[in-house]
């Protein structure tokens, strides 16, 4: 690394250090609706952000992510409607999560491209149909009342802490060995296996670590709201807008999905206000024209790109846009 290089990088980590301290102070000096709306944004971050662990790093356009955000939720209030601590809900959450995800992948990933992103798309919804129909165990379309609640600055600083750990573990990931048999994977998954990389067990395991994050913050969301309901958690919004972040901002690069969630964090304030109707409309009509007009997302748009390079954020594995499978 050159001495320039050295020094823009150096320069980066201070800007990023000085973000957090920022957030930090504002977690203990903002107002209500400020701690909220920013809260609000680490977890569409962070699921954004555990998204492309697969959908981008490995390729895989997963459109279901969301259910292990509300398999968390649901998870996690069901134990907490039972009686368990906030702790053993939270651990409960998480491993039905887990235990679900793995499930899942062994038939999932036999699918490729489109057939895989299709196949979790209509998971979503059949995950809703699962969570309207049982109501015994859910509540159905009537909801669950969500028994534990936290301040909004416990909330706030624990979103915060998840969203921290998600793209510091995206950015170990990114740059390893695991990581480049993910872009292995995403390049010629036969051409990866013959030499050698052990293709279904580095695929579920990066399966598993994208699922961690959204649990979590699943069961943060749910508490955020304190009445959940099939909607809330397994809806058609929730399934597109961490893909479309990661895909704006540039799916496959460390900072592509921040970008994109500031963004789409953005826009979206703006369309619950002034297109209550149409905003799901839009989401999909930029997932189409994404993928028709800037495949790369934003980052990787000429000097945008150059500066990450500098920066040792756009490395020769994130070279190249998800194949999508």
């Amino acid at each position: 690394m050159t001495g320039d290089a050295r020094n823009w990088k150096f320069l980066f980590l201070l800007m990023g250090a000085a973000v957090v301290a920022g957030l930090i102070i504002i977690g203990f000096s903002g107002s209500q609706y400020t701690l909220i709306l920013l809260y609000q944004f680490f977890i569409f971050l962070t699921l954004a952000a555990s998204y492309d662990i697969v959908g981008g790093y490995m390729g895989y356009m997963n459109l279901g992510h969301c259910c292990y955000f509300g398999m968390g939720g649901y998870g996690f209030t069901i134990l907490a409607n039972q009686g368990f601590s906030l702790g053993w809900a939270m651990t409960g959450g998480v491993l039905i999560t887990l235990v679900f995800a793995f499930l899942i992948a062994i038939p999932f990933f036999r699918l490729r491209g489109a057939y895989f992103a299709l196949g979790n798309l209509g998971l979503i919804m059949l995950m809703e149909m699962a969570a309207t129909n049982l109501k015994g165990l859910t509540g159905g379309d009537d909801g669950m009342t969500v028994m534990i609640s936290l301040s909004a600055k416990t909330l706030y600083h624990t979103c915060l802490i998840i969203t921290i750990g998600t793209l510091a573990m995206s950015t170990i990931i990114g740059k390893s060995r695991f990581g480049l048999a993910l872009v292995s994977i995403r390049e010629d998954e036969e051409v990866a296996r013959s030499f050698g990389i052990r293709t279904f067990r580095t695929k579920l395991t990066a399966f598993l670590l994208a699922a961690l994050p959204a649990a979590l913050v699943g069961e943060f969301y749910a508490i955020s709201l304190a009445y959940i309901n099939p909607g809330a958690l397994f809806g058609v919004e929730i399934g597109l807008m961490p893909v479309t972040m990661a895909l704006l901002g540039g799916s496959g690069i460390i900072v592509g999905p921040v970008i994109g969630a500031v963004v789409i964090y953005a826009i979206q304030e703006v369309l619950w206000t002034q297109l209550p109707y149409l905003h799901m409309a839009i989401y999909g009509g930029m997932l189409i024209s994404i993928g028709l007009f800037m495949p790369g997302g934003l980052a990787r748009i000429g000097a945008f790109q150059r500066l990450l390079e500098k920066l040792s954020l756009g490395s020769r594995i994130y070279s190249a846009p998800a194949k999508g499978g």
